[in-house]
């Protein structure tokens, strides 16, 4: 998916590849409204910071490197680079702005970006300070959906955020406590990557542990830790994810969505996509699509 700037809406909590085009701003956005019971982001990462701000509603299980958070109305989650993150699906009327920052902007602002890690919760490190955040997230979010042509305050505002995170909520900060942030485990971020790059080229388990010489049952067991799920699950939830966008977002047909996505077989994802949503795909999109 491609996010250009401009004022982005989105019924959907989808946002798995960030690309930065054109104008070079420093960050892209995503505003999700949902009026109707939505799709849920499954895990995977993304190299941008990213940071999620309830609008209003409440988000339950926003899950960030296995760690579940329960946000309300205000409330800001810090998703650093790599980190394995997923929405599940949230009720009608939840609304949340979410920010991504271009790592090259990361880069040329923080010659030190690799080393710095922000705490997830900052309203766990200090209340006070988290406040100032969540104003200029505000800030940013009026900005972007009123006047997102204001290249120059949108720029500001993205300096501004990030200046807040670095002097109070990254680990450059003196006496943060450590186990507030949250670190990237290498091993999972290389996998993650060379699922993302094969996925829908019929990627099954077993080559996935071929390539990284490895067992499928170490795999399994690794998976299962590190993400509570299967290998198999985290694939076919990829797939559906990928398949969700293709079914609500264009007229394609189900074969052509099985096999772009690396089902196989339509069958496949029929059942899948049944057994998620309780009906299927050509139901669900003469059912909910506008």
């Amino acid at each position: 998916m491609s996010y250009m700037p401009g004022n982005l809406t989105s019924d959907a909590f989808k946002h798995e590849i960030v690309q930065h085009e054109s104008l070079h701003l420093p960050v892209q956005w995503l505003i999700h409204e949902s009026d109707r019971l939505q799709q849920d982001v499954p895990k995977h990462w993304h190299e941008e910071l990213e940071l999620s701000l309830t609008v209003n509603g409440h988000i339950d299980q926003f899950t960030v490197d296995g760690r579940p958070y329960h946000t309300k109305t205000g409330d800001v989650l810090v998703i650093n680079s790599g980190s394995v993150h997923s929405v599940p699906i949230q009720k009608p009327g939840t609304e949340a702005f979410t920010l991504f920052f271009n790592p090259d902007f990361l880069r040329a602002a923080l010659p030190q970006a690799s080393e710095i890690v922000f705490a997830t919760y900052p309203n766990d490190v200090s209340a006070v300070e988290s406040t100032e955040l969540v104003d200029y997230l505000y800030a940013m979010h009026y900005t972007v959906r009123h006047d997102p042509m204001n290249y120059l305050r949108i720029t500001r505002l993205a300096y501004d955020i990030l200046d807040e995170l670095v002097m109070h909520f990254s680990n450059r900060e003196f006496g943060i406590n450590p186990h507030l942030i949250q670190t990237v485990d290498e091993r999972l971020y290389k996998i993650l990557f060379y699922i993302k790059a094969h996925i829908y080229n019929g990627l099954t388990v077993a080559a996935v542990a071929e390539h990284f010489d490895i067992s499928t049952s170490y795999l399994s067991r690794y998976f299962k830790i590190k993400l509570q799920m299967s290998p198999l699950a985290y694939l076919q939830a990829v797939r559906l994810n990928k398949a969700y966008q293709y079914l609500m977002n264009t007229n394609k047909s189900m074969s052509w969505i099985s096999d772009t996505t690396g089902f196989g077989d339509v069958k496949s994802f029929e059942r899948l996509f049944k057994k998620k949503y309780g009906t299927s795909p050509k139901s669900y999109r003469q059912q909910f699509r506008k």
